[in-house]
């Protein structure tokens, strides 16, 4: 144990009279990089951000309010360009629950032969959500258009869970390529 000791105490004199030596040095190090530090920020100035990220406007009950700034689409403009084959394509889409032939069978929503001027929820044998049956009227460019922009919006209660299609042609040639199929 005394031996144990001994060589402690022979370390500790050893660290201490590096540490002495070492000391000078260190502190160097510690100034030089401190004085780099101040100098890159002398030399760096950051560009100040005017206003940083986005500023949410709240109603009165602290709720954010939505601004929808959507320029009118002219369907009858987009269908003069619309494109069968690129309706068919962008179907494909829909062709998962869809199907668009003549005495096709139902998957998981109607067949859609012949959906332009149809009653809604009208095709036989589909069991329509209560939502759609309560809609009523014909379905027509316009409707169509709104519905596939964003079916739960245009119905809400629809069993259909498509998100919609964004783009305004994109509809406009689904939409040719539907008024196709008669």
């Amino acid at each position: 144990m005394e031996r144990i000791k001994k060589i402690v105490k022979e370390q500790t004199k050893i660290l201490h009279a590096h540490a002495k030596e070492l000391a000078p040095a260190i502190a160097l190090a510690v100034a030089i990089a401190i004085i780099a530090t101040i100098f890159a920020d002398a030399l760096y100035q950051p560009k100040k951000l005017l206003k940083r990220g986005f500023q949410i406007e709240l109603s009165a009950d602290g709720k954010p309010l939505v601004k929808k700034e959507e320029k009118p689409v002219d369907l009858g403009e987009l269908m003069k360009l619309a494109d069968i084959s690129r309706g068919e394509k962008i179907f494909k889409k829909c062709a998962s629950c869809h199907t668009a032939g003549k005495n096709e069978a139902i998957k998981v929503g109607p067949n859609l032969f012949g959906i332009i001027g149809r009653p809604r929820a009208s095709f036989a044998g589909f069991a329509y959500s209560d939502a759609m049956k309560a809609k009523g009227g014909n379905w027509d460019l316009a409707s169509i258009n709104q519905f596939i922009t964003k079916p739960k919006d245009f119905i809400p209660g629809t069993k259909m869970a498509f998100p919609g299609l964004k783009k305004p042609q994109d509809r406009a040639d689904v939409i040719l390529f539907l008024e196709s199929k008669k």
